[in-house]
This record gives structure tokens, C-alpha cells and sequence, in this order.
């Protein structure tokens, strides 16, 4: 199995048969339910890229592709903006963290705030038209949460059907992730650290800012941290070496594809700088599976590996700035 796979299985069985439930959890499921979730603290994932190991698995599908155009809109579009990170690159899971939905009312006339027709179960689209939220997975087919652009896109705004909120071109999670970066300039000064002090232990990028947090923003950030570090090998090579630090991790659901993210910014940030890639380690503070996915978890763990050794190769042509 990859060591992705090993991983993965053991943070599983851990959780599975020592995780915690919590009391009072913040989050909530869609329909109002609280979202509990099994958890254990502290967990530590290595990796050697000079071995071949990286953390894809083999047990499910990873929304590999699209997790690369999310850390593309953090690190290198330093934006905040949902519209464009659909209309960029086809990522659509954070359209429910939006801070300044809008809707259709009956006249057709586009107003903020959430769809205040969502208790009934049915929105008014752009000709003031009253559609209904799909309930069953057979409306899902026709109108999907996840919404297809050529579907659902009226040549200025997209429509989320799960909620008959409209996404204008103003769409926002706010200051959080790629505003931090933008505004703290903490890429350019990672650029400027690795051009003039490579072996300097303070190449860190830190989106924990609490001067931030008091802007308006639907999150704040989960994978808030990584440190790079320049080792010169005795094979003559130097390798940029990578640690990621995460407070939360949602681990059925983004925890691969959060290290394949990261893995993905070393390997461009690395031949930006013509470095060879080397080590990368995520460090994970408290590391859950939700109530409703428990059962997912436990037929993962059941599932035999594919025995394979995945690569990532950056085409020639992808540049990070």
C-alpha cells in the first residue's frame, strides 16, 4: 500500500477506537442537526519524496485536480474570493462559508443576504421563477450541489441550487486565507527569504493573524501554518524540505487532499527556486470524523490498498508566479 494508505488506515482505527465525542460542537449539518465528531490530539505524518512517498491513497477518489486550484487561489492569487475560485478553477465547496450571499426575489431583482424562502424549500431564480431545493438524491441528479457553470451560470452570476443563494462577483470568505497572505505579504516575504537566507530556521508563512480576525470572515484558517527549510544533501543536491501545521483536520473528508495541497506547493515552490523536492510532515493538533461519516471510516479501513507507487510530476510549463 502507499504510505498514504498506511497512514490513512491507522488514523482511522485510532479514532475509531479511542476518539472522543464532543459536547457542544460549533458546527451544525445542514439541516440544523449539530455536527458532533470523534477526535484524538496530536498526530504526526512523515514523508521522504526521495523514497517516492507521498500521502496519496488508493482507498477512494481524491478531488486531487481541483484541491491544486484551492492552494492556487491561497498562495498564488493571494484571494479570498469564491466566484473566482469557481469561475478559475471548478472548486466549489465554499460556497457555504460565503459571508455576503444573494438572492432572487420574485421580481427577479437580485437582494443580499441568504434566501429567506430556504425554511419553505424553494427559491426564486433570476426570471422570479420559484424553484425547489432538491431533497432527494434523484433531484440531485437534475440540480446538483455541486453545481456545473455551464448549467448554472447566467453570464454575470452562479445560482447554488442547495441554497438559492446567488454567487455575484463579490462573493467572499473575507479576511481569512488568501487576504492574509495578500495583506500580510507573507508570500513575497517567503520569496525574499529563500533567495537571500535558504538556510534561515524563519521561513515560515503564518496565517494565524488575530488583527485579521477582527475583519469580517466565515473561518478562520485550518491549515494556518508551514515552515520550509534548505538542506543541502550530501549528494551535492539542495532539497526544500517542508512541515505543515494544521489546528483541525477533518480527516474523512480533507485530510489527504489538504497534504496533497501542501505536497503540491512544496514540488512548485521548489522548482521556482530550482531545488530538488525533500521531505514534507504534516503536524496535526486535534484530528475528528464526524457522527454521520463513522460508517464511511470503518468500510475504508475494511478496504484492500492498490499496489501502486503514485507520483507527482509538475509540467514544465507550471510556474508559481
Amino acid at each position: 500500500m502507499t504510505k498514504g494508505d498506511k497512514y490513512t488506515k491507522e488514523t482511522l482505527e485510532r479514532i475509531i477506537e479511542n476518539g472522543c465525542l464532543d459536547n457542544n460542537p460549533r458546527p451544525h449539518w445542514a439541516d440544523g442537526v449539530k455536527a458532533h465528531s470523534y477526535s484524538v490530539n496530536n498526530a504526526a505524518y512523515f514523508y521522504s519524496n526521495e523514497k517516492g512517498e507521498i500521502p496519496l491513497i488508493t482507498l477512494r477518489p481524491i478531488a486531487t485536480k481541483n484541491s491544486i486550484g484551492e492552494i492556487l487561489w491561497i498562495y498564488r492569487d493571494q484571494d479570498s474570493n469564491v466566484y473566482n475560485l469557481e469561475m478559475k478553477y471548478g472548486v466549489r465547496w465554499w460556497r457555504s462559508w460565503v459571508i455576503n450571499p444573494y438572492h432572487y426575489d420574485k421580481d427577479g431583482n437580485l437582494l443580499n443576504g441568504e434566501n429567506p424562502y430556504i425554511n419553505e424549500n424553494f427559491y426564486y431564480d433570476r426570471a422570479g421563477k420559484i424553484n425547489s431545493i432538491p431533497k432527494s438524491k434523484e433531484e440531485k441528479v437534475i440540480k446538483s450541489y455541486t453545481v456545473d457553470p455551464k448549467t448554472d451560470f447566467d453570464g454575470e452570476n452562479i445560482l447554488d441550487y442547495a441554497t438559492g443563494n446567488v454567487l455575484t462577483k463579490d462573493a467572499t470568505i473575507g479576511q481569512t486565507y488568501g487576504s492574509i497572505i495578500r495583506d500580510n505579504k507573507l508570500m513575497l516575504k517567503t520569496f525574499k527569504e529563500l533567495e537571500k537566507h535558504s538556510d534561515s530556521r524563519r521561513i515560515i508563512i503564518n496565517m494565524w493573524q488575530e488583527e485579521d480576525f477582527k475583519k469580517e470572515h466565515s473561518l478562520v484558517p485550518c491549515a494556518y501554518q508551514t515552515q520550509y527549510f534548505v538542506r543541502h544533501g550530501k549528494d551535492g543536491f539542495d532539497y526544500l524540505d517542508m512541515n505543515l501545521y494544521q489546528r483541525s483536520s477533518d480527516f474523512c473528508t480533507a485530510g489527504t487532499i489538504n497534504q496533497m495541497q501542501y505536497v503540491f506547493l512544496q514540488h512548485i515552490l521548489a522548482k521556482e527556486f530550482n531545488y530538488r523536492v525533500g521531505d514534507f510532515a504534516w503536524f496535526v493538533g486535534n484530528i475528528q470524523i464526524y457522527d454521520r461519516h463513522m460508517d464511511a471510516a470503518r468500510e475504508l479501513v475494511n478496504r484492500d490498498s492498490i499496489d501502486c507507487n503514485p507520483k507527482i510530476i509538475i509540467d514544465k510549463e507550471v510556474n508559481f508566479t
